[in-house]
């Protein structure tokens, strides 16, 4: 993720102490902020096994820290600084349905899971389960409903194979269809991929007929402009995003009624803030007419 908004790739981390630890990109080497400072310069500490997620959790277009820790709760620390290099002071506990948040040695992911245009909470434990937090609020304003157990289609419930403990999980579109997918590892060591799937029953109904035609190029990008185009067979409300690996919205393109007929939009690599986003894999979402499609976009220099 890029931690100080200047257009490269860092890292960040949580440690077997509790600490939070970033390495910054710096000409071509890692600049280390491990043990990262809070504005009182004392760090930020956990307790044991620190996980983090980087994120703007709370609207106001600045990156906030979610922290897992091995007493099971998720630490909400609001980003006091700007973007360009974030700081935190005090820390508050995610609560869902009304209690706070409890999982042993939590990791966080956040992702719109049920696609349904807000972001939600996944948590792997030390159980092995990865429990479903559903947004019921805002991305502004979070509501998280309580905890539902990840099950296949089967309705089992979602545990790596080998060894099921401490689970940690990392949700995507790999293989660029319009249904999130699941990297989960263990202590085992393996990782396991669950391919998204759609429920049976009437949720199908929405899914019958055909899909909007969507493609994207040059592909991978020359520079930061790719050509997004489309084609409805009938007059629809159009909602056209680019979305990153995790179901993040990056850019939203269109949002509004269309012909019939082919259509087509310049995506200039830039996020909703005007900010150019970093090389790597996104993905364009189009729905129209209660269906979608995606199309794979790769961003390089």
């Amino acid at each position: 993720m890029d931690w100080n908004s200047d257009g490269d790739a860092d890292l960040v981390s949580g440690d077997r102490n509790g600490y939070f630890n970033v390495w910054v990109w710096q000409d071509s080497v890692f600049e280390a902020h491990t043990q990262y400072l809070k504005t009182d310069s004392t760090p930020i500490n956990v307790g044991y096994n620190s996980f983090p997620a980087v994120l703007d959790w709370n609207g106001d277009s600045k990156k906030d820290l979610l922290l897992g820790c091995e007493n099971g709760q998720v630490l909400f620390w609001p980003n006091v600084g700007d973007d360009t290099w974030p700081m935190f002071q005090a820390a508050e506990t995610l609560i869902a349905g009304g209690a706070p948040l409890y999982q042993y040695r939590v990791n966080p992911f956040v992702a719109d899971l049920d696609r349904d245009g807000v972001d939600d909470l996944a948590c792997g434990d030390g159980n092995g389960y990865v429990l479903f937090y559903r947004n019921k609020g805002t991305n502004a304003s979070p509501v998280l409903s309580p905890a539902e157990t990840l099950r296949t289609t089967d309705g089992q419930p979602v545990k790596p194979g080998a060894n099921p403990y401490g689970s940690r999980c990392w949700f995507g579109y790999w293989d660029a269809d319009s249904l999130p997918d699941m990297l989960m590892s263990a202590y085992d060591g393996n990782v396991e991929l669950f391919r998204g799937a759609l429920p049976t029953g009437v949720e199908e109904d929405r899914w019958l007929g055909a899909r909007p035609a969507l493609s994207a190029g040059p592909n991978p990008s020359a520079g930061h402009r790719v050509t997004i185009r489309y084609t409805l067979g009938a007059a629809s409300s159009v909602s056209l995003e680019v979305h990153d690996l995790t179901g993040r919205v990056v850019r939203t393109l269109a949002g509004s009624t269309a012909t019939p007929g082919e259509h087509s939009i310049v995506w200039d690599g830039r996020d909703d803030s005007g900010a150019e986003v970093n090389c790597g894999v996104y993905f364009c979402r189009l729905s129209a007419s209660g269906q979608t499609a995606s199309a794979r976009i790769v961003v390089s220099r």
